[in-house]
């Protein structure tokens, strides 16, 4: 893809997070200062990010998501489409980190019957992602290695995975994800939305 055409589709991409982003704001009976107050971040970034001036990283999300009460995938997907069995994987949704470079697919249908959820990572050499403890409603995940090796940091314990290995593990406590080898890493996330912790 040519340069101009990345750019284009980046500005699409944050025009629609910022659009998403303010509707779950909005939904939440939230101001802007009490989401910067919530999540820790400035209210002229949240500004600038429901603008799209500005392109929100994972780390950025994941405080927002934190203090909306509501998934990545929730602002990422972005499709408002009825539940569908079938998505193709022209048509699932993709999304970049401009800071560290992670790449995030979401491969299950948008609001699936079965509530389950999949993502598709890809952690390139030398990433490293943290995301804020869940203060509300956390749900367990499964992440289990396609390819390469990543280490999971909660708290401060690490676990590095390797190729099929598969890690249950809550989103209640922070969380980094890092590549500390010099190759691209890959792997699945599965949550079963809507199952908080405790009850999965």
């Amino acid at each position: 893809m040519k340069a101009g055409a990345k750019k284009m589709d980046q500005q699409k991409l944050d025009r629609a997070v910022g659009r998403r982003l303010k509707t779950l704001r909005t939904q939440a009976g939230m101001t802007l200062n009490e989401l910067a107050t919530r999540s820790g971040v400035s209210r002229a970034m949240i500004g600038r990010v429901e603008r799209a001036q500005s392109s929100a990283t994972a780390a950025l999300l994941g405080k927002l998501c934190a203090a909306l009460d509501v998934s990545l995938s929730d602002v990422v997907a972005l499709a408002e489409k009825p539940p569908e069995r079938l998505v193709r994987l022209a048509d699932q949704p993709h999304w970049r980190d401009p800071e560290s470079g992670y790449r995030r697919r979401h491969a299950s249908p948008t609001d699936a019957a079965s509530g389950i959820e999949i993502i598709v990572v890809d952690l390139p050499a030398g990433a490293r992602v943290p995301y804020s403890p869940w203060g509300r409603n956390a749900f367990t995940q499964q992440l289990l290695m396609l390819e390469g090796a990543i280490a999971v940091h909660i708290d401060a314990k690490a676990v590095r995975l390797h190729e099929g290995d598969c890690l249950d593990f809550d989103v209640m406590r922070a969380v980094i994800f890092e590549n500390e080898t010099r190759q691209d890493a890959r792997y699945v996330i599965i949550t079963r939305r809507g199952a908080s912790y405790g009850k999965m």
